[in-house]
């Protein structure tokens, strides 16, 4: 009997195997914060860490990185180019100190760093093979993944959970904000934006009254979880998606444009006088006014980080080496000399991993940005304009707040939708290939 015989396909089964993969790759994807939600109530209920949310996203990656070098080892080469990259300063620091846990610590931060980048590829090529299964398991992953989220709100309204600000974990009896089972309150302002800007959206290009309907919960949503962040957020995506729907049209002065603007600055007022009492009772009144009379309008946006910025400077200046300066202190190392992040996102990477860090934030967020604006120029693209508005939003957030590009939280969904918005590209491209009419090299 001859192997063809025995095996009368080898190539459709190992196909087969791929595709059994990238479905096992989106599922996790899907229940990554359902993952964080068990590990948060662990760590609420019990009082212990399990490390159920680090050793399954560690599996993930490993996964996503097999399929990219499976499809492409000229990615998988730049991907681990970029790792070893960001690893040279806490190199140097572990000689220095021989902290091997302080090294451990280092190196899943910087895979933090990495992880939206990585999935991002992953979904760029595995968009390229299986465009159509690509965005219907991504559109899963991500619809699973605000039902987690909206679970964790309306059990932290019931009294579960972790406060955003206050409570036991922070040594204060004050609670302020609701966050469920999620530990990190900025990490989910960032999970807030990316899953609320994807469903109104997706809400908006289907329904104008479903929108309607839904902002208010989109708005309450914000105010609910606390942070500046996620209030501001709210009201800023209820008002760009309809907006950045315009798509070709972004850029020019039009209709809805005008008629927007009026019901904004009557929100703002309804806002500002409905809200009031609302805030002085919760408590974020008062915590606004002292950041105001003590730190101004800076300290206020930057809540107090301007003063780590200011501290940092000094002791970098003066216990630095050239070294330091290009591959950055490592965040073990920044941590012996003063607070081990000052919660500004290009900051914190210069500091960590330096030019090769601060290089890596802006071409990312460059890349990010480009690619979800020339999705939002479609006029057929599904995901282009709320990713952009997403992506604006974010790194903002990421400059004034910190915990955006180094979450590791956040990473996997902010790689996932800006995988989705190239598949708007990739679809574009079809269609022009397909087209008679049309001519492709222009």
């Amino acid at each position: 009997m001859s192997f063809d015989m025995i095996n009368p396909n080898p190539d459709a089964k190992i196909r087969s195997l791929k595709l059994a993969i990238c479905q096992l790759t989106f599922l996790m994807l899907g229940v990554t914060l359902l993952v964080d939600s068990v590990n948060g109530f662990f760590l609420s209920g019990m009082g212990i860490d399990p490390k159920l949310s680090a050793m399954f996203k560690l599996t993930l990656l490993f996964l996503v990185l097999l399929q990219v070098g499976a499809e492409s080892k000229r990615a998988l080469a730049y991907s681990l180019t970029i790792l070893i990259f960001f690893l040279v300063g806490p190199v140097i620091t572990l000689v220095d100190t021989l902290d091997a846990a302080g090294f451990i610590d280092d190196f899943t931060s910087s895979l933090k760093i990495l992880t939206a980048l990585f999935i991002f590829v992953y979904c760029c090529l595995m968009a390229d093979k299986w465009p159509v299964l690509t965005e219907k398991y991504g559109q899963m992953a991500i619809k699973f993944g605000f039902l987690i989220l909206l679970s964790n709100i309306i059990l932290g309204v019931l009294g579960f959970g972790f406060s955003s600000y206050g409570g036991a974990e922070d040594g204060d009896n004050e609670e302020i904000g609701v966050k469920g089972f999620f530990y990190a309150g900025n990490e989910v302002s960032g999970i807030f934006i990316v899953l609320f800007g994807v469903i109104l959206h997706l809400l908006w290009i289907r329904s104008r009254r479903l929108y309607f309907l839904f902002a208010p919960i989109a708005m309450v949503c914000g105010l609910l979880i606390a942070t500046k962040a996620a209030m501001l957020a709210g009201v800023a995506m209820v008002f760009a998606i309809p907006l950045f729907n315009e798509r070709n049209k972004l850029l020019n002065l039009t209709w809805l444009k005008l008629k927007m603007a009026f019901p904004l600055i009557v929100v703002g007022i309804i806002l500002a006088v409905v809200l009031l009492p609302v805030f002085e009772a919760t408590g974020l009144l008062g915590r606004f006014m002292w950041f105001y009379e003590k730190k101004g309008i800076i300290g206020i946006l930057l809540s107090g980080r301007d003063e780590f910025v200011v501290n940092m400077m000094q002791v970098f200046e003066h216990h630095t080496n050239l070294l330091d300066y290009v591959f950055g202190l490592s965040k073990t190392g920044l941590g012996l000399l003063t607070k081990n992040a000052m919660e500004i996102d290009p900051i914190d990477m210069y500091l960590w991993h330096g030019l090769p860090g601060l290089l890596f934030f802006l071409v990312n967020a460059t890349i990010f940005l480009r690619v979800s604006y020339l999705a939002t120029r479609i006029p057929t693209s599904t995901w282009g304009p709320s990713v952009l508005v997403i992506n604006l939003i974010l790194i903002g957030v990421s400059v004034v707040a910190g915990h955006i590009f180094t979450s590791g939280m956040l990473a996997p969904l902010l790689g996932l939708v800006n995988g989705m918005a190239y598949i708007d590209l990739v679809n574009q491209r079809r269609r022009l290939c397909k087209s008679p009419n049309i001519n492709v090299a222009a």
